[in-house]
């Protein structure tokens, strides 16, 4: 699919709507962006997982707490004792997307949330690295990952020396960087990752008219 200025301004204004609920999200990572008490914890994952469908909630067993319970019991303890704060400083200072310093870290809190939830939390991990890192992380969901297939060619974990790495979120991530490059030859300017997923999932939304014409 070839993306045009017309195409990519259009899809910045379509989804221009949510900036406002989204700064609130960027906001509170700004105020709060160390996980060392509970509420800082528990209110940034239940306030970007509820936003964006991904909340951390876990496979259910018998005697596992529910509700509140598993966030104050569960969740916000184990993300304060993994030392998630030592993982966000080597992101501290990207200003530009840099797959070889976000790419493990990503693995490592999606471990963190499924050893929480016993659920696969990709997409979660990706979106609450975001809001902490929203200059260097690209934002991964089942639509703008149909998008970046429609647009750029798979690409290959050897091309980069990771250290650790979610082998999905890893290609994904290296196909977002170089379509981020092109995308910018086409708009004559920079653009933020949050514009690459706006376009993306303009991408994502034109292949679903497409199929149903």
């Amino acid at each position: 699919m070839q993306l045009t200025p017309r195409f990519v301004k259009s899809a910045l204004e379509r989804y221009a709507v949510w900036d406002l609920g989204n700064e609130a999200l960027y906001d509170l990572c700004r105020q709060h962006p160390r996980h060392r008490t509970d509420d800082e914890v528990l209110a940034k994952v239940w306030l970007i997982g509820r936003s964006y469908a991904t909340s951390i909630e876990r496979r259910r067993g018998k005697h596992d707490s529910v509700g509140d319970d598993f966030y104050l019991d569960v969740v916000a303890p184990a993300i304060k004792r993994a030392g998630v704060d030592r993982w966000f400083a080597q992101l501290s200072d990207l200003r530009r997307p840099d797959a070889a310093s976000v790419v493990p870290v990503h693995a490592r809190l999606t471990a963190l949330f499924e050893q929480i939830s016993g659920l696969e939390k990709r997409s979660l991990a990706s979106k609450y690295l975001h809001f902490h890192f929203p200059r260097a992380v690209y934002i991964y969901d089942d639509r703008v990952s149909r998008g970046i297939r429609r647009v750029s060619p798979a690409q290959h974990l050897r091309e980069m020396l990771f250290t650790e790495f979610d082998d999905t979120y890893g290609r994904f991530y290296l196909r977002c960087q170089r379509f981020h490059q092109e995308l910018e030859h086409v708009c004559k300017r920079q653009l933020t990752p949050r514009e690459v997923d706006k376009v993306l999932l303009a991408v994502a939304e034109r292949k679903s008219q497409d199929g149903e014409s």
